[in-house]
């Protein structure tokens, strides 16, 4: 493993394959021809890693340009000065918007990125990048597509253990306190050539451990973290989240892991709004309101996706749920609003 990599001890393990890549066409770098990256991800997948990553490992070589709202003035290009050859990128998903006139910022990069010899590495919405894809060729610009992985529980386990230097205590599904060691049911049986039918006891012993849980610890352990990638849907973002919201600093109930259901029931204009929040990850209420467009009440929209546990707001910023992005997921792309 690259050393700059490993450095990163919150992250000792995660996307190292994606990392060799993008180092190797850094290491590769040619002025006359060089091979453009973009790293693609879903909200969340921590694709901010491999982006710092490589701030890190070049501080010197690197002009670092992240958007934060919807770009609307091409004076982000007048950044990239000065004799530093590699332009790092964050959320150029705000270059593009779904409305008329909504590529004319994506136009001004791509013509810059034509004619440049600075080696870009950007880094793109997974929803964006689909729609850019099949309606702009972005793909053809950036020779190298690096799309973050789903990880899994084995992956997940190490990466989040190694923060604590203290034990920590996992308890399964606890086995409910009216059902006794030892019990009796009564059951009907027939008895054999006869048409006669008794009612006798049948003896049964509570199957577990004797110790009041459903699992061995060590059990218990592996079943926390099976299902925190379960709810997550391998989403590296979302499993810390649930993994915070458990985890209550000494002990991680497998029962506490919070189940999220999936019920959406949103009209055509609500469920557009959505797929625009999921494509663009955080976006303000202005920017949402000049792409919805007068045709959308907006606050009344924003109130029932809300409501529905779908998305939340944070300082006049709008962004999926975590704990529902596989839920959302899958109802958009249910509902052909993405690709």
């Amino acid at each position: 493993m690259d050393p700059d990599f490993s450095a990163d001890l919150t992250h000792p393990i995660l996307f190292e394959e994606e990392w060799d890549r993008i180092t190797a066409v850094v290491d590769a770098y040619d002025s006359n021809r060089p091979s453009h990256i973009a790293v693609i991800a879903d909200p969340f997948a921590g694709q901010n890693i491999l982006i710092d990553g490589i701030r890190r490992r070049h501080p010197d070589r690197v002009i670092h340009i992240p958007f934060f709202s919807v770009v609307k003035s091409r004076d982000f290009l007048t950044q990239i000065t000065g004799h530093k050859d590699i332009v790092v990128m964050d959320h150029c998903h705000f270059l593009a918007t779904r409305k008329i006139g909504g590529f004319t910022m994506l136009d001004a990069f791509l013509d810059y990125l034509s004619t440049s010899e600075r080696l870009f590495i950007t880094q793109w919405n997974s929803f964006t990048w689909s729609y850019l894809k099949a309606t702009r060729h972005i793909d053809t610009f950036f020779p190298v597509t690096i799309e973050l992985p789903d990880i899994d529980s084995k992956t997940l386990k190490p990466l989040i253990l190694s923060r604590y230097t203290d034990e920590i205590e996992f308890i399964g599904d606890v086995t409910p306190p009216e059902e006794p060691l030892f019990s009796a049911p009564q059951r009907m049986v027939k008895l054999p050539f006869s048409n006669t039918s008794l009612t006798i006891p049948i003896p049964r012993i509570r199957q577990g451990n004797g110790g009041g849980n459903g699992l061995h610890p060590a059990d218990a352990e592996d079943a926390a973290f099976d299902k925190i990638i379960r709810i997550a849907d391998g989403n590296f973002g979302v499993a810390e989240r649930l993994w915070e919201t458990t985890f209550d600093g000494k002990t991680v109930r497998v029962a506490d892991i919070p189940s999220i259901p999936c019920a959406v029931n949103l009209d055509i204009n609500e469920s557009f709004l959505l797929m625009i929040i999921l494509s663009m990850e955080s976006v303000s209420t202005v920017d949402l309101a000049e792409i919805a467009g007068p045709e959308i009440n907006l606050k009344q929209a924003l109130f029932r996706l809300t409501n529905q546990g779908l998305v939340v707001e944070e300082k006049g910023y709008f962004q999926i749920k975590p704990e529902a992005l596989s839920c959302v997921k899958g109802y958009v792309t249910r509902i052909r609003m993405v690709w």
